[in-house]
């Protein structure tokens, strides 16, 4: 004999999983890193660690995901622009990986290849910043990584050039005052 069992209509069944969604979510999000205080907009200064002379000026946001995206005053043709991930060292200390591509720039590429991807290198950046109690600064070390072919993690790829850096930055924080009248 069979049994009568109840069917869930397929919107009484969306209605399930929206709520078991949002509890899985939930789940996932406290182990997400909001409560970090790296975690933000910051402009930074790397210099060279040698000669003190600046590198780089970078715009740099520090996701909650563990991912962190850059704007730099690179010329826009070389890549100025790009993403990492991160990773929580200790208290207040995080740990950046930061791959990127080069492109090919005139001279010495002709000038109708400049833009172009340079498959011969591209670079991987390393930082280790601790950000002060304030919370408004952080401060640490970083290598520039040159490496030879497209693959910036190619354990096998030779490393073409390296530059130590010092980094700096501050937080970037709204100024009300500066803000149009309502």
């Amino acid at each position: 004999m069979w049994a009568k069992t109840k069917r869930i209509g397929p919107f009484r069944s969306v209605g399930l999983l929206v709520p078991i969604a949002i509890l899985m979510l939930a789940g996932w999000s406290s182990t997400a890193s909001a409560g970090e205080p790296i975690v933000g907009f910051w402009q930074a200064t790397w210099k060279d660690a040698t000669s003190g002379d600046v590198v780089n000026n970078v715009w740099d946001v520090w996701h909650n995901d563990r991912t962190e995206t850059q704007d730099d005053t690179t010329n826009t043709i070389l890549s100025n622009v790009c993403q990492g991930a991160w990773v929580k060292l200790g208290e207040r200390t995080y740990g950046l990986s930061h791959p990127g591509f080069n492109f090919l720039t005139s001279p010495p590429a002709p000038e109708d290849q400049e833009g172009n991807l340079d498959t011969s290198s591209s670079v991987l950046i390393f930082e280790r910043v601790t950000v002060d109690k304030s919370g408004n600064t952080f401060s640490g070390t970083g290598i520039i990584k040159t490496i030879q072919g497209i693959d910036p993690y190619d354990p096998a790829a030779k490393v073409l050039s390296t530059e130590n850096i010092t980094i700096t930055a501050r937080r970037v924080i709204v100024d009300v005052s500066q803000l149009p009248p309502s």
